[in-house]
């Protein structure tokens, strides 16, 4: 693990191998530990860098109400103090939110993005999605994180022969900060960067877990307002497609990265 000082505080994060760069960021109430099985795979013929966003891992603290352009904000800062810009980006669930904001923001730092069962926005405009949010940080508030975390855990790996990964991510988000988590949270409802992605020329490569928590058609909808992007689904794979289906995940990344890439032959 390294650290390094940006103007958003102090980050963690890893490198490993060499050739293009590449970044993945973790989902709410994860860190840079959950890509572990790509990590490794990847570095065999890429330089890998896995950041804990800010409020998560070992990572600086969030203490106040955070946006979702500031987090990205973090991110872009990341890429320009390590000189790795225009890299490939590779986020999840809230990492993949970021990786749109900052396609938004600042596209001329990612030369490809992949995003993995996440979205361009979260209008809070439904009861049902309303019903999630309180529910979510109602639990936190009455049974704190570890207790989330067992229920979390268990929606993210139902099957009986995943009781070790239920073990270690249950462990995982009940070490998180709560009022860091809290405030993570709260940046996501009624955030979108949807009109602004949609005049993106940036590759993207939108993944989904067909047993995610979010519809296949929903996903399928917002592929088609983008100018440059197309959706793999992966079977068999809820929402933490990484941990659940790594080999069928690190395939398409591979495909996608040689696709795109500054320095492996076409």
């Amino acid at each position: 693990m390294d650290y390094i000082n940006l103007p958003g505080g102090r980050f963690a994060y890893i490198s490993q191998g060499q050739g293009d760069a590449v970044l993945l960021l973790h989902g709410l109430g994860s860190s840079l530990l959950d890509w572990q099985p790509q990590i490794e795979h990847l570095a065999r013929y890429c330089q890998v860098f896995a950041l804990d966003v800010r409020g998560h891992g070992q990572s600086e603290p969030l203490r106040a109400p955070v946006s979702m352009a500031e987090l990205a904000a973090d991110i872009a800062d990341f890429i320009r103090a390590k000189q790795i810009q225009p890299c490939i980006l590779v986020g999840i669930s809230m990492g993949g939110m970021l990786t749109f904001q900052l396609l938004a923001d600042q596209p001329q730092l990612v030369r490809a993005a992949v995003v993995i069962n996440s979205a361009p926005s979260f209008i809070v405009d439904s009861w049902r999605i309303r019903l999630q949010v309180w529910l979510r940080l109602s639990l936190v508030r009455l049974f704190g994180l570890p207790g989330l975390a067992r229920m979390l855990a268990g929606k993210l790996f139902p099957k009986p022969e995943q009781q070790a990964l239920r073990e270690l991510v249950t462990q995982r988000i009940a070490g998180n900060e709560q009022t860091s988590y809290m405030h993570a949270m709260r940046a996501i409802p009624g955030w979108s960067s949807l009109p602004a992605v949609q005049a993106v020329e940036t590759p993207l490569l939108v993944v989904a877990g067909d047993r995610d928590y979010t519809p296949l058609a929903y996903k399928q909808a917002y592929v088609a307002q983008l100018r440059n992007a197309r959706l793999e689904v992966i079977a068999d794979s809820g929402h933490a497609t990484p941990l659940d289906q790594p080999e069928a995940l690190n395939r398409l990344l591979d495909g996608f990265i040689a696709e795109h890439s500054a320095t492996l032959p076409a």
